[in-house]
């Protein structure tokens, strides 16, 4: 037995979980929080745990972070029961033996690990990445689903589980002032998507403009829409539930359906290297748009309409922002596999927001079209 098992073991010792432990699976995705698939044999029945190791140096307050997600999938629960809703489901936290959200222990060096359980949902699919427009359509559909549901959520229950996350003038300052410290001298080499992110400073505050002055609502948001974050049933193709919820906080829907279109209808990787390959589909783009109308257009305000063609370009310079500040820094944040990953990354995003640019006129044209066949 590997160390990680055993000490996967020794955590699962803090739970009461019945029946026998019969196996235990290293879950390589992800890009934050090391994950295991644990197996128990309970009345010779098998039943699938998740044991996930938090990274609390990107969440810096793990019971934060759980109380959030224990309030939304709570409410979610009740919203499915009131719309006698027995198709969807949602993340189910296991408690410890004291009745805590997490499972606290030390390492090798007496610093604190933090470690949650979460019930498996079985008969259920994630992709990676898809080109099949019915996916798309209910990865879409997903996202409208949980924020439709989450629409009476008290805020004041929810709190920021990564400061500023999606706040685009303040991600673009932050580069700017490490751009100027250089503490890896890699500047000189990236002047180039320097420049083309300096041209596009003014679209950078138009969603926080909204927010701050109330003219866009706040809602509970995801902020993570990416197609792998939504488990779809494995005998029908729809959609059951959507996961990895530590970043959902407040803030506006453009971050989710921004984020969805950027992720969901490319044509590539975050991390292909051959640019002619980045585009955005508009196949895709027209799917995931249906599906996140179909849930979520009777509850959009003008406001967010008239910004949602601009939101999938806003936080698509958002990620280049982020990827070249993690290059400059010397990769602090993202996983890499090779020195040159998250240049890559940033030029592949670069990419992607000029296709955009060429495709904007269409897509505004598009979303008030499917807008106005679901509003009801």
């Amino acid at each position: 037995m590997n160390k990680g098992d055993k000490m996967v073991e020794k955590i699962l010792e803090n739970y009461d979980i019945e029946g026998n432990l019969i196996g235990i699976e290293t879950n390589n995705s992800g890009n934050i929080n090391k994950t295991y698939i644990v197996k128990f044999l309970n009345n010779e029945k098998e039943e699938k745990y998740l044991v996930q190791k938090i990274n609390n140096s990107v969440f810096s307050e793990p019971y934060k972070l759980m109380k959030n997600i224990e309030g939304v999938t709570n409410f979610l629960k009740v919203q499915l029961q009131k719309e006698q809703d027995m198709e969807h489901k949602t993340l189910e936290i296991v408690k410890t033996k004291e009745d805590s959200l997490l499972c606290v222990i030390e390492d090798d060096k007496h610093e604190k690990e933090y470690y949650r359980v979460y019930k498996f949902i079985e008969d259920a699919i994630a992709y990676d990445f898809s080109t099949d427009k019915i996916v798309v359509f209910n990865t879409g559909k997903a996202f409208g689903n949980f924020q439709r549901l989450l629409a009476n959520y008290p805020m004041n229950k929810l709190t920021e589980t990564i400061k500023d996350f999606h706040n685009t003038p303040i991600r673009f300052k932050k580069l700017m002032e490490d751009i100027k410290i250089d503490p890896k001298n890699r500047v000189t080499e990236v002047a180039k998507e320097i420049v083309f992110i300096l041209k596009r400073e003014d679209i950078c505050s138009l969603i926080m403009n909204g927010l701050n002055t109330k003219e866009i609502p706040l809602r509970v948001t995801h902020n993570d829409t990416k197609v792998n974050n939504v488990m779809m049933r494995k005998d029908n193709g729809e959609f059951l539930a959507v996961i990895d919820l530590d970043t959902v906080m407040p803030g506006s829907l453009l971050f989710d359906y921004g984020d969805g279109i950027r992720s969901t209808a490319s044509n590539a990787k975050e991390d292909e290297t051959n640019l002619e390959k980045v585009s955005i589909n508009l196949d895709l783009f027209e799917a995931y748009t249906d599906g996140y109308m179909s849930e979520m257009a009777p509850c959009l305000t003008r406001e967010e309409l008239n910004l949602m063609a601009e939101s999938i370009r806003i936080i698509t310079l958002e990620l280049a922002i982020r990827f070249l500040n993690d290059y400059i820094n010397g990769d602090t944040y993202f996983k890499v596999d090779y020195k040159e990953h998250n240049l890559d990354r940033a030029r592949n995003q670069i990419k992607l927001v000029e296709d955009i640019e060429n495709k904007l006129n269409y897509m505004k044209e598009y979303i008030m079209k499917s807008y106005n066949k679901y509003k009801g």
